[in-house]
């Protein structure tokens, strides 16, 4: 909820600046040139400010940032997979033989673990329990 009224308060600051622009132009008619240059000087100031705030506005609203840094990272992890799909299937969207040879020896892998891990627990002397 505060950050819906810092962002609010944002607008506002842009808006009094605009706003501010306009009556300048109106009123600096009557004056030199150099007070219609420093009044100019003085509204780009003014908008300046206005975006700075806005800036610091965005960098305070911390729920949508780490919002766009979700985003950011679903679309990268996303983007990764599909290429790993793409590098991983053929034409057909059948795994290449590569990927197949990758998935054997993955699985062999892990039924060598399984193996010897059952053979030394079975393997193992065990001592005598003292009741």
């Amino acid at each position: 909820m505060a950050t819906n009224d810092t962002t609010e308060g944002a607008g506002a600051h842009r808006a009094d600046a605009t706003s501010g622009a306009n009556v300048a132009d109106d009123s600096a008619e009557g004056m030199s040139p150099e007070a219609a240059d420093l009044h100019a000087d003085i509204e780009r100031t003014r908008a300046d400010l206005a975006d700075t705030v806005d800036q610091l506005t965005a960098k305070l609203d911390v729920k949508s940032r780490v919002q766009d840094t979700i985003a950011t990272t679903k679309d990268s992890a996303a983007l990764q997979l599909r290429r790993l799909q793409d590098q991983a299937t053929d034409e057909t969207g059948k795994p290449t033989p590569a990927t197949l040879g990758i998935g054997g020896a993955a699985f062999a892998a892990v039924v060598a673990v399984l193996v010897i891990a059952l053979w030394r627990h079975n393997n193992n002397p065990r001592p005598k329990r003292r009741h």
